[in-house]
């Protein structure tokens, strides 16, 4: 049995099946409360399913709670998870002996519809009689609400019946007389529990399922759950018959089997959170003639104004030497004397304490150094991803320059021979789709309208276009600079020309700026530098063209010039 709880700061837990209730007790008061609601199918029957996932939804409750990393927590179980049986213990065995006798009676003698339970056990001198009220619970379940807090680094102290919880927390709110005989009938929306007291001891606990999580459709509002129904109305009709049908059934059970001194319930009190409460209570009135009690929707807990649905939490909180607690634990069997077995005791616990610490401390380092080399991993197969996905884009880069190439010299020397001789380019880009655009400057709108016909004319460019005209006026006098600057993407010498003003005085030749467009079909360009596209183009000849223009050394070369001539400023 669990010794009296609970001093200090403790978090009480109570799972079911559509929410999770939580609250933060220092010292017997209730600082925080919250309530998460879950999605159908979490949990069934205090089950934690094997597809679904309580972290995100337990997370924000911690977070609503302010827990904080290490603190200690308590647990309710779902009744439905619990097993109370009343069992007679042999003459022969000892107080003490009484948990190494039931570890090897159960499952032989003692038979229990799970294998390797979790159990506690609370001693009754009755009658002349050893008797015990025995707990169990399935070994699985437990684990699964053990792992789920270790993840989130909670120290699951204990884990009690809900039941028991139940009842504790009304003990602590209602007179209850020492003879009397007590059903607290335990209504929720998934499940029903009817608990009989006897001289203040649980002498039965009875846990029946009722509408699944699929039937509800479940909010929270300011700490508190509403359920709106989804299924058929005769559905209700019926579960609420079954309802009374299994009430009158345990009540039959306590008259002709289990009371004592042919005893009566004489009190009946309602709990839990059930949504259709008030038509339960209506049809109980019409068929029994007990004395029903149903607990308000607040109850006043150490001046504090706490909600129903929450009675559970305070049972747990309420401190007991009779408790439950059905996580696993070892029996110490004294074999020494008083003096001597507590200071092995005080010893073991240290050294117990100490080894579970660095265990723990151990098994985080593992568990942060895992989680380190998989995001390691994971950034490694990204950046070898990544890594191939450029060599591909560069390599289909490279492969469409060489199955496209883009002749723009030579289309720059085939345009610049249309030009007449005080006829320039200012500007000249060529694009990736060969479209190329210029701004040509010329003296007279005759010159310019001569080059737009030699563009149109050549059969190497199509959609040849003069998209505007702008006029600029130039100073005659100018001074002509010509000098050399290193293009930084190919390292080669580019010649610059740069046309000044000589004198500050203007004149009225005007001249006229044409901007072009043109699209280039690259095959006929690299024909045409053989003269083969278009016999009217001039030919060159020894670095001078048929018309008697001089080719520049770097051109017959096949250097790269500039194709960036700077405008002339105007005065």
């Amino acid at each position: 049995m669990a010794q009296a709880r609970r001093r200090g700061t403790y978090i009480y837990f109570n799972f079911t099946d559509v929410a999770v209730f939580g609250a933060v007790v220092k010292n017997g008061t209730i600082k925080r409360r919250a309530v998460a609601s879950l999605p159908a199918g979490t949990l069934q029957g205090g089950w934690l399913q094997p597809e679904a996932s309580l972290d995100l939804i337990f997370d924000s409750l911690l977070t609503k709670l302010k827990v904080p990393r290490g603190s200690q927590a308590v647990l309710a179980l779902d009744g439905s998870l619990v097993l109370a049986r009343k069992l007679e213990i042999p003459e022969s065995v000892e107080t003490n002996q009484i948990r190494g006798y039931l570890f090897m009676e159960l499952g032989h003698s003692i038979v229990l519809p799970f294998e390797e339970p979790y159990f506690d056990y609370t001693l009754l001198e009755e009658d002349g009689k050893r008797e015990i009220m025995l707990y169990a619970a399935p070994n699985e379940a437990i684990k699964q609400y053990m792992q789920l807090f270790k993840q989130k680094h909670l120290r699951l102290v204990a884990a009690e019946p809900q039941p028991l919880a139940t009842f504790f927390g009304i003990e602590s709110l209602y007179e209850i007389e020492d003879s009397s005989s007590l059903l607290i009938w335990n209504v929720n929306a998934t499940n029903h529990q009817l608990i009989i007291i006897e001289d203040k001891i649980p002498r039965l606990i009875r846990s029946v399922d009722t509408f699944s999580s699929n039937a509800w459709e479940v909010d929270v509002i300011d700490d508190r759950l509403h359920y709106r129904y989804r299924l058929d109305d005769t559905q209700v009709e019926m579960t609420l018959d079954e309802m009374l049908l299994e009430f009158s059934r345990v009540l039959d059970f306590y008259r002709f089997s289990l009371a004592r001194d042919q005893r009566e319930i004489s009190r009946v009190i309602l709990a839990g959170d059930f949504p259709f409460q008030e038509a339960l209570v209506t049809r109980f009135e019409a068929n029994f003639d007990l004395r029903l009690e149903q607990l308000p929707e607040q109850v006043e807990v150490a001046s504090q104004a706490i909600p129903r649905p929450y009675l559970p939490l305070i049972g747990l909180a309420i401190p007991r030497k009779d408790r439950i607690n059905l996580l696993p634990e070892n029996d110490v069997m004294p074999k020494f004397p008083l003096v001597a077995s507590l200071v092995l005791l005080l010893f073991g616990g240290l050294i117990g304490g100490y080894l579970f610490w660095q265990t723990d401390q151990f098994a985080d380092r593992i568990e942060t150094a895992n989680n380190q080399i998989q995001i390691v991993r994971t950034l490694q197969a990204e950046s070898a991803q990544s890594t191939k996905q450029e060599v591909a884009q560069l390599k289909q880069t490279v492969d469409g320059l060489e199955e496209t190439p883009r002749p723009a010299v030579p289309t720059l020397e085939r345009i610049t021979r249309y030009l007449p001789e005080r006829g320039y380019l200012l500007q000249f880009a060529y694009g990736a789709d060969h479209l190329v655009t210029m701004n040509a400057q010329f003296e007279t709108l005759e010159e310019l309208n001569g080059f737009y016909r030699q563009l149109l004319t050549d059969d190497v460019f199509t959609g040849v276009s003069l998209t505007s005209i702008t006029t600029k006026t130039m100073n005659e006098k100018t001074d002509v600079v010509t000098s050399t600057t290193i293009d930084p993407a190919t390292g080669q010498e580019v010649p610059t020309t740069t046309i000044t003003p000589a004198t500050d005085e203007q004149s009225e030749e005007p001249r006229y700026i044409g901007q072009f467009t043109l699209s280039v079909l690259p095959a006929e360009v690299v024909k045409g530098e053989t003269n083969e596209a278009n016999p009217d183009v001039p030919k060159e000849e020894n670095g001078e063209t048929t018309d008697g223009e001089t080719v520049s050394p770097e051109e017959q070369a096949g250097e790269i010039i500039s194709t960036e001539i700077e405008e002339v400023e105007d005065n």
